[in-house]
């Protein structure tokens, strides 16, 4: 089974919960949970042929990762690709889980970093076009 298909089934049991895979030295989120990472910690997202969304971290980093989930009051769980997705670690916050509100400000976030993207590919190949776009940022 693949790692985003094992991942599906993993959120369909915690659709509230970041889940971080440990895969080697490193940890990789996917999809919604990739995009909270890249909005609390600015990780860059990569697309997979899948179309799926990931990021990723090296395991020295954890302790800073969970840190930031639990003073906001997110829900996480860790689980190990090598030992056929076993729980490592599992926060739950019942309640108070703010998972969803922070995938909001997420999604908006990655979708802005997006299109600044964007702006910044067309102006490379159009440099004809950056004249207009500095009177906008500098018009007074």
């Amino acid at each position: 089974m693949s790692v985003i298909n094992m991942i599906n089934n993993i959120k369909d049991l915690f659709p509230e919960y970041v889940v971080f895979v440990k895969i080697g030295t490193f940890y990789e989120c996917y999809n919604n949970d990739s995009y909270i990472m890249s909005y609390l910690f600015k990780y860059k997202l990569k697309t997979l042929i899948s179309r799926d969304t990931t990021c990723g971290f090296p395991i020295n980093s954890i302790n800073k990762i969970k840190y930031v989930l639990e003073s906001r009051s997110i829900n996480y769980l860790i689980v190990d690709k090598k030992h056929n997705y076993e729980e490592i670690e599992k926060m739950n916050y019942k309640k108070k889980n703010k998972y969803n509100e922070l995938l909001t400000d997420s999604i908006n976030y990655v979708d802005m970093i997006n299109r600044i993207d964007k702006i910044c590919k067309y102006l490379n190949n159009n440099p004809d076009k950056i004249k207009v776009v500095e009177e906008v940022l500098y018009e007074r």
